[in-house]
């Protein structure tokens, strides 16, 4: 499997802890996330960061997910 590699300022789902975040840099050997509305980083395994899938709707600014209906 290829790994996907975000760009800085990314939007990306993180599989690992189900969350949206923006991508920020890789150290280390892991990627650094943070809230789109702001917040405290975190951390995730590249072959956990995902583009954001485009069947969910993500209207929370701490980056929980919501299904869509439609």
């Amino acid at each position: 499997m290829d790994l996907f590699t975000p760009h800085g300022g990314q939007l990306v789902f993180d599989r690992h802890s189900r969350r949206t975040g923006v991508y920020m840099d890789t150290i280390g050997g892991h990627h650094y996330l943070r809230p789109a509305a702001g917040g405290c980083e975190w951390t995730a395994d590249p072959i956990d960061v995902r583009p954001v899938p485009p069947d969910l709707e993500y209207a929370d600014p701490a980056g929980a997910p919501r299904q869509t209906d439609s």
